[in-house]
């Protein structure tokens, strides 16, 4: 009779990261740690990210990452979810932290954008998704995270730099603000 040890205890500080209005380029930077990004998951336990990990919704997590800016109703809806879930809720990357490019639609229409891509761009077959198609709404402009939630760290850049974005995790880890200053900021 063969005795089963125990299940371990896993004592990782956990994770969560979404994708708002964007363009997912802060995820694909976080990504090119590389070798790193094995390290950094002895101390981290990634519950949910759209590049790593299939998980619908936003679970608990000790620390709640946010890319992209907040452009629709459905971004409302996970950003409170992503603050209300996690202990520590950062905006990654200048769209979450500052608003970013994707603000450059906040001078147009968002009904005349829907029609221009969907209808003007489209070929004859295509229809608008405001009327049958259950998309998000449009919010009248794009905004930066903190304007509806509350936001503990930002790291700015765009993207910011593989680098930063982890040592910003791994000064979580041990209870520090993360500091992003002069050259650890990057704009590619």
């Amino acid at each position: 009779m063969s005795k089963t040890e125990p299940p371990q205890q896993d004592d990782r500080a956990t994770v969560a990261t979404v994708c708002l209005g964007g363009c997912s380029g802060c995820h694909m930077e976080f990504l090119n740690i590389d070798h790193d990004l094995v390290d950094l998951l002895e101390d981290v336990k990634i519950e949910a990210s759209h590049m790593i990990v299939d998980e619908k919704g936003v679970p608990e997590a000790d620390i709640g990452i946010a890319e992209g800016v907040v452009t629709n109703e459905e971004n409302v809806e996970v950003a409170e979810e992503l603050r209300e879930n996690c202990e520590t809720v950062v905006a990654w990357g200048d769209c979450a932290a500052l608003r970013g490019i994707m603000s450059l639609r906040n001078d147009d229409d968002p009904d005349e954008m829907i029609d221009e891509v969907y209808l003007n761009k489209a070929d004859e077959e295509s229809e608008s998704p405001r009327d049958d198609v259950p998309v998000p709404a449009l919010l009248e402009d794009a905004r930066p995270l903190d304007e509806y939630i509350d936001v503990d760290v930002y790291i700015p850049g765009c993207p910011p730099d593989a680098e930063v974005m982890a040592h910003g995790i791994e000064a979580l880890l041990e209870g520090e603000r993360p500091e992003i200053v002069d050259e650890k900021l990057q704009y590619d």
